[in-house]
């Protein structure tokens, strides 16, 4: 029991910080966009920006939690 607790934990983290940048992403293009007059063009962009972020963040967060579940299934 709790085995999947930890992993668990971590994946939710990593969904929250995907959505957090996207939706920062989102909200920072829309007040440009109402700045300059643009509709869609910075929205576009923050939504783009915005996966970036998240895609190479959530590499960079989730490489270690797959090294682990490699070496977890190696030993087995």
């Amino acid at each position: 029991m709790g085995g999947w607790v930890a992993p668990t934990a971590y994946l939710l983290g990593a969904g929250w910080y995907f959505a957090t940048c996207i939706v920062i992403g989102i909200g920072v293009g829309l007040w440009v966009d109402g700045l300059t007059g643009l509709k869609p063009t910075f929205t576009l962009i923050g939504i783009f920006l915005g996966l970036a972020v998240a895609l190479v963040g959530g590499i960079r967060m989730l490489a270690p939690f797959m090294e682990r579940l490699g070496d977890r299934g190696d030993t087995e």
